[in-house]
């Protein structure tokens, strides 16, 4: 077993924020301190006792675990497993964060690394803060092959968060090389593939998002994890709009619906029959449309899921030119919003549909798609920057606008050239 010491105490003292001159008065030069941590020697049990003492680590020095970290390393795997695979996380992160403390774990270095990878893995879930991923990159020159890729994977997707896409999709790249020669398990190798699917589509990549994200379904399939089979159809779907092969994304969100079905995951139910509303608005079937979307709001108990369902609505009724039915929803959907928060971007849908529908204001009208476009475009919602602005450039170009209407038509051009 290689011991862990030097990466224990390096990671200790950086969670104080504290310099190696601090720990190390009293104790040892700065620069042995310094080799320690690096793992270029093997301190005395004399010098890491005072150490451990310094930074409250509690390790019994040099005691042999080594017969216990077979069971340890497959504890942490099986948690992490679990959790990745069902989406029951929540009650897993708090077992593995029980082994911070686990001396069998502080001793080993292949069970320190292991364990920091995982809490790294279970901060990219929901209510995770990104604490650990920091700290695996304080170790970045001690991880293997395998623990490399799985960092930069974790890398890519904090890269995307913090809107620097380029370099997220350079790593995803990387990742595509690298991935197919690792030795990570099928398990993990599918959650992977799935995660890089949705960044691709995320970055409208929509044949890479299709391939890692079948790759997924093939190994969920298999083991029928229904969950995360209806995550995938939903990824393939959508991707499949948006390359508008609408036949192939319509039966992906039927055998979603069939998984749905025969289990009890119903709540899924909202999402997928308001795609399907969506492809049958694309395919001209507006009847069809209609009463997926209205199923599809029978589903839903989250405001702004329930929002979603009402937008499409408005939008069918719009393409219908039925102004009292595009009006009646429009009242429907302030009346969800209410005094809820975060939902500004439903207050820019229904304001451009109120002041054409309801208010039939062309002054207000072209005010309000200008902050759609504006607001939408920030995020990088594409699909809605390029309706607004095409829908401005018209109203601009009716009012006599046409060097301003250009832009916008410019605009639209761009992001439809773009998805091509």
């Amino acid at each position: 077993m290689e011991y862990n010491y030097g990466n224990l105490i390096k990671v200790e003292r950086m969670r104080r924020n504290m310099k190696q001159s601090v720990l190390a008065r009293g104790i040892c030069s700065i620069s042995y301190l310094s080799k320690i941590e690096n793992n270029q020697t093997t301190p005395s049990e004399e010098v890491l006792e005072l150490i451990f003492e310094k930074l409250n680590i509690n390790v019994p020095v040099y005691f042999d675990f080594s017969q216990q970290v077979d069971k340890v390393r497959e504890e942490i795997q099986s948690i992490l497993r679990e959790a990745v695979l069902t989406r029951r996380d929540e009650d897993r992160r708090k077992q593995i964060e029980k082994y911070i403390s686990n001396p069998v774990v502080n001793q080993s270095k292949e069970l320190y690394i292991m364990l920091l990878i995982t809490l790294a893995r279970f901060d990219l879930m929901p209510g995770g803060k990104g604490r650990y991923l920091n700290e695996l990159g304080w170790l970045e020159d001690q991880l293997d092959r395998d623990n490399k890729i799985r960092y930069l994977l974790m890398q890519s997707l904090t890269h995307f968060q913090s809107n620097d896409k380029e370099s997220s999709l350079q790593l995803l790249e990387q990742l595509n090389e690298q991935l197919p020669t690792s030795n990570i398990p099928d398990w993990e190798i599918a959650d992977m593939r799935y995660i890089m699917g949705g960044l691709y589509y995320k970055s409208t990549d929509y044949l890479q998002a299709i391939e890692n994200v079948k790759f997924a379904l093939g190994y969920f399939k298999d083991n029928f994890y229904v969950e995360r089979i209806i995550e995938c159809h939903l990824i393939i779907g959508l991707s499949y709009k948006r390359r508008k092969r609408y036949s192939e994304s319509l039966s992906h969100y039927e055998r979603a619906t069939k998984v749905t079905s025969a289990t009890d995951l119903k709540y899924y139910n909202g999402m997928l029959y308001n795609n399907m509303g969506e492809i049958y608005s694309l395919l001209g079937n507006q009847e069809k449309a209609l009463e997926y979307f209205l199923e599809s709001l029978s589903y839903k108990s989250d405001p702004k899921s329930k929002l979603y369902s009402v937008l499409s609505l408005i939008e069918v009724y719009a393409e219908q030119e039925d102004s009292n039915g595009v009006i009646k929803w429009l009242g429907n959907g302030y009346e969800i919003i209410g005094n809820h928060e975060g939902l500004e971007e439903f207050h820019h849908h229904f304001e451009v549909y109120r002041n054409c529908y309801q208010e039939h204001d062309k002054l207000k009208l072209i005010s309000s798609l200008k902050k759609a476009v504006q607001y939408f475009e920030s995020f990088d919602d594409y699909l809605y920057t390029n309706k607004y602005a095409l829908w401005l450039a018209r109203e601009l170009r009716e009012n006599g606008k046409y060097k301003l209407s250009t832009e916008y038509y410019e605009k639209s051009i761009a992001i439809m050239s773009r998805w091509d």
